[in-house]
Formats: C-alpha cells, structure tokens, sequence
C-alpha cells in the first residue's frame, strides 16, 4: 500500500465494489472527517486515560500512606497494650513473690527464735543443774571434810 492513506481508501473501494471514486468524492470527505474525528477522539482519550492513571496512582499512593499509617498505629496500640499487660503481670507476680518470700522469711525466723527460746531454757536448765551440782559438791565437800 502507497503513503497516503486516501488513495488505499480509494484502492479497496475499488476492488471490493467495483466502484471508482475520485477525491472529491462527498463520501471521501466524511471518511476524511471521521478519520479526523477518530484521531482527535483518540488524543483526547488518551489525555484522559493518563489523566485518570495519574488520578489512580495519587490515589494509590494516598492509600498506601493510610494504609502504612493505620497499620503502625495498631501495630504501636498493640504494643502498648501488649506491654501494659505485660507490667501488670509481672507486677502481680512480683508482688506474689514478694509475699511468699516474706512468709517463708517470716517462718523461718519465728522457728529460729522458737529454737533459741528452747535453746535459752536448756541453758538456764543447764546452769541450774549445774549450781546445783557445784552446791552438792560444796555440801558434801563440808561434810566429808574434818
């Protein structure tokens, strides 16, 4: 096919319908007119469509920002309130802890100090039986002696 795209126009009518027409032809002025159209209408969709892809992608590109954004603060209130659980916790079982630690302390110490009261009784015992036995001694040391 030849450059100008009227004279294949003119070329295929020909063979196809066996009808020769010339360029003046009111039929090869609306075929010229649509072809205008044609473009035309195809440059402006095409300014359109790259208008809406660059309307698309601001909007994609917000929604990625929101998106990123929402998604840090759950992830942030989550671990807020993940490690405020995790305070309260450990701050129930330190103090549980605490408290049993205390009580054993506390056992332990009233079993001491009832240790060493029987341990002081004995020893009193002790120094009495002691006494005793000296002043027997003393007592018989007296008699025994002229």
């Amino acid at each position: 096919m030849g450059d100008d795209p009227t004279d294949d126009l003119l070329k295929e009518i020909a063979s196809k319908h066996g009808v020769a027409l010339d360029r003046e032809d009111p039929i090869l002025m609306v075929q010229t007119m649509h072809a205008r159209l044609l473009a035309e209408s195809t440059s402006t969709q095409q300014a359109l469509l790259e208008d809406y892809r660059k309307t698309l992608e601001a909007l994609l590109d917000r929604w990625s920002a929101e998106t990123t954004a929402k998604a840090e603060r759950i992830v942030t209130a989550s671990l807020t309130a993940t490690t405020e659980t995790m305070k309260a916790q450990i701050a129930t079982h330190t103090t549980d802890l605490a408290r049993t630690i205390r009580k054993e302390v506390t056992d332990l110490l009233e079993t001491t100090e009832t240790r060493m009261r029987r341990a002081t009784t004995v020893g009193y015992l002790n120094l009495l039986a002691a006494l005793v036995t000296f002043l027997s001694a003393v007592v018989v040391y007296w008699m025994v002696r002229p």
